[in-house]
């Protein structure tokens, strides 16, 4: 598995989630279980199947935690990720 290709997919998953989303980390867990990597000829098809299921799981297991902590946990800077 390809790390960068990883991070890369990770974070553009959350980003159109957040974007999509009311803000709160239970609808960007719904926005992130509509999502879907299917079909046969899917370019890195393993990086992003990874990258959406720990997205789903950090989201689902910590809805309670702050959204900048929740990102952290998945390696990503909330500056980046969340407009104000």
């Amino acid at each position: 598995m390809n790390i960068i290709l990883y991070q890369q997919y990770l974070k553009q998953y959350i980003m159109d989630a957040i974007g999509n989303s009311d803000g709160s980390n239970a609808d960007i867990a719904t926005q992130l279980w509509a999502k879907k990597v299917s079909g046969i000829f899917v370019r890195h098809k393993e990086e992003k199947t990874r990258a959406l299921d720990d997205a789903r799981k950090a989201f689902d297991e910590h809805r309670h935690w702050p959204l900048e902590i929740v990102l952290s946990h998945l390696g990503l800077e909330a500056k980046h990720m969340i407009k104000k």
